[in-house]
Formats: C-alpha cells, structure tokens, sequence
C-alpha cells in the first residue's frame, strides 16, 4: 500500500484518504476469484519489498494469509482486466502517468 498510497496521495489529506478508499473497494471489485487473496496480495508486494520467493509475502503483515494462498491466488484468481484497466486510466486523468516495469525473469 506505501507504493499505492504514494502515489494516488502525493499530500494525505482527508479528501486524499476518501480517494484511496474509493480506489481500493473498486480495486478489490477488479478481483473476481478469490479477491480476498489477491487483494491482499496487491497490498502485499509493495509493501514488502524485495522478497525470496513468493511464501515470504506471506511474512509481510499486510498479506494476513498462510503462504498457501498465494500460489492459490495466482494459480485460480481472476482479475477483470477490463474493469481494472478503466480504473487505471480513470487515474492518469487525475496526474502524470507514471509507469513500473518490471523487467526480471
């Protein structure tokens, strides 16, 4: 959530903070199986920073789960790519786009 918030919240105010609830209810709708595991995990990875594996995730106390559900989470979630897609771009109205790539293996 430190990534997200930062970024949707350059100046936490209590508009800001009504936005960010906003944004993450309508984030946790993008997440059609199993979205309590992958919501989670979305506040999880950046949050943690870097990690070994996926089960240390499960070690970061946004990610409340046992390890178990992460591989549950990407193996058998669904995210409407549609939906989150809207929600993204309903953001870059707001201010410059800023992009993450993640180029690892």
């Amino acid at each position: 959530m430190a990534v997200v918030s930062s970024v949707l919240l350059p100046n936490p105010s209590r508009q800001g903070l009504a936005r960010l609830a906003v944004f993450r209810q309508e984030l946790m709708g993008c997440f059609t199986h199993r979205p309590d595991a992958l919501f989670e995990l979305a506040d999880a990875v950046p949050a943690a920073g870097p990690v070994l594996s996926l089960p240390h995730l499960s070690l970061d106390p946004l990610h409340r789960r046992g390890h178990g559900s992460v591989y549950a989470a990407l193996a058998k979630g669904q995210i409407n790519t549609g939906t989150l897609r809207d929600l993204l771009a309903r953001q870059l109205d707001q201010r410059p786009a800023v992009f993450a790539i993640n180029v690892s293996c």
